[in-house]
């Protein structure tokens, strides 16, 4: 089941993130907290929409992102998008994907945008739900520890 995330869902949508972000390949090294922290600050703005999967009455994948204004009308912009290891690979990240756009879509967003990893597998789900890539876009990063 698919729908709109909720505070309480908090704390199984961190262990649902941790569990991804910490398997291959990502292998980083978060932790519950660490995760929660993340998802309340990208879920607590005004603009901020938030879907989960739920599986078995336990959040499983979480979509996060910003409803923004842009030239063309108002886009969704994907902060986050991940699937737990244990329910990966069985249209869980697809469903996520159609309702949210389903969904936007009533609420007069025409787009949706979003980065990630060439390679991994949120490239591979993105393309194979749509999403084209953009060769003139580069993501740019800059530690302040250099400064």
């Amino acid at each position: 089941m698919i729908r709109r995330f909720i505070p309480s869902d908090l704390e199984e949508a961190a262990e649902a993130f941790c569990a991804a972000f910490t398997s291959a390949p990502w292998k980083e090294k978060w932790t519950v907290e660490l995760a929660a922290a993340r998802i309340s600050e990208l879920t607590s703005s005004p603009q901020s929409v938030g879907y989960v999967l739920v599986d078995n009455d336990v959040v499983k994948g979480i979509l996060v992102g910003r409803v923004l204004t842009y030239l063309f009308g108002t886009e969704y912009v994907v902060d986050e998008l991940c699937i737990a290891p244990d329910v990966q690979h069985k249209g869980g990240g697809t469903e996520l994907l159609k309702y949210a756009e389903k969904d936007l879509a009533k609420d007069g967003v025409v787009a949706m945008a979003l980065l990630t990893t060439s390679g991994y597998p949120t490239h591979k789900l993105c393309l194979k739900n749509g999403f084209a890539e953009n060769k003139d876009v580069m993501f740019m990063f800059r530690p302040l520890d250099k400064i």
